[in-house]
């Protein structure tokens, strides 16, 4: 964070911002935001609500309403307890908001070692296994994603009757997308302790499972479509490049690869929150995975070299920070 509109030392701002972030996580997790859902009240009334100590809870509320989490709607001292206090910025989602803080203050924990020594100590997904919870939170974020982007996502791919599903996970995108194009079939490949569990709504006579490593096994020939979503920030570049010229392989000869991911290259008129959320996300993958966020400019140019020179980019409505990169054979 800059400290030339404010006078103050950044580190003193950031601390303050990681202060708040922590007291907003606190919020959640007592349920406050929820207690406050139905109107406000007094911080008496909210302690008793959340089962906490009036001493406490005054003291969380001091700072929730000092970040603008919450505001006081009487004119007392204000550090009286009969004081009433409401929403005024709800967090975000609370799944998104309870994973990020479990990732920023968990699973950062040893990112010294990781940015010293290139392999991660321990890898995101197994990190994510001891953390049933997390993983659950994650899952749902996930499925929420999919339904979100699925209307966009639909409407810009091309015309395809098979498509494979190069690393779907538990089949989101896939199930999304067959709800939306009665004309699609769908092979989803990925590791198998991943897809064995496919989503139970997925359609049997359109979504098909298959188990094995998509950066060695054989992914087939003939497919009109290769999807790769959220799947490239997690390798490094000479992966992603080996990775195109494998899928590019088992294209139709008038066959495309789909990508869904994040730009690295933030859209313009975005202001810096934006690149502060892509630097963050990029650290992540590379403290999880030893990957990152790779620049749109480089996926077209590795999609060349795999032979597929002819790429358009499309935005997403629903996630300014994503892009669909489109690319096939010239015609």
């Amino acid at each position: 964070m800059s400290e030339e509109t404010s006078g103050v030392p950044a580190p003193v701002l950031d601390r303050l911002g990681a202060a708040g972030y922590r007291a907003m996580i606190a919020g959640v997790r007592l349920g406050v935001f929820t207690a406050l859902e139905a109107g406000p009240l007094s911080v008496d009334e909210l302690a008793t609500a959340i089962g906490g100590h009036p001493a406490g809870v005054r003291s969380l509320v001091d700072v929730l309403v000092t970040f603008g989490y919450l505001r006081r709607d009487d004119d007392r001292d204000d550090r009286d307890d009969n004081n009433t206090v409401t929403i005024v910025a709800n967090p975000g989602p609370v799944d998104a908001e309870l994973f990020w803080h479990e990732v920023l203050f968990e699973h950062w924990a040893d990112i010294e070692d990781t940015i010293r020594t290139g392999t991660p100590r321990r890898g995101f997904y197994t990190w994510l296994r001891e953390r049933p919870d997390t993983g659950a939170r994650l899952r749902r974020m996930l499925a929420g994603a999919a339904v979100d982007l699925a209307d966009d996502i639909a409407a810009a791919l091309p015309p395809a009757a098979t498509v494979l599903d190069i690393g779907g996970g538990h089949g989101d995108h896939a199930v999304e997308l067959c709800r939306r194009r009665p004309d699609v079939r769908v092979t989803v490949f990925d590791l198998p302790e991943t897809i064995t569990a496919l989503r139970a709504d997925a359609p049997p006579d359109r979504v098909t499972a298959r188990a094995g490593d998509y950066l060695t096994d054989d992914l087939g020939s003939g497919h009109d479509l290769v999807l790769l979503f959220n799947v490239l920030h997690g390798h490094r570049p000479e992966e992603c490049r080996e990775l195109f010229r494998r899928a590019a392989k088992s294209l139709s000869p008038t066959g495309s690869i789909a990508i869904l991911d994040h730009d690295r290259e933030p859209p313009a008129g975005l202001g810096p929150a934006a690149g502060g959320y892509l630097g963050m996300f990029d650290l992540t993958l590379w403290q999880g995975h030893g990957g990152g966020v790779h620049r749109y400019t480089d996926l077209a140019a590795w999609l060349g070299e795999a032979g597929l020179t002819e790429t358009r980019a499309v935005p997403l409505s629903a996630s300014p920070l994503e892009k669909l990169l489109i690319a096939s054979r010239p015609s």
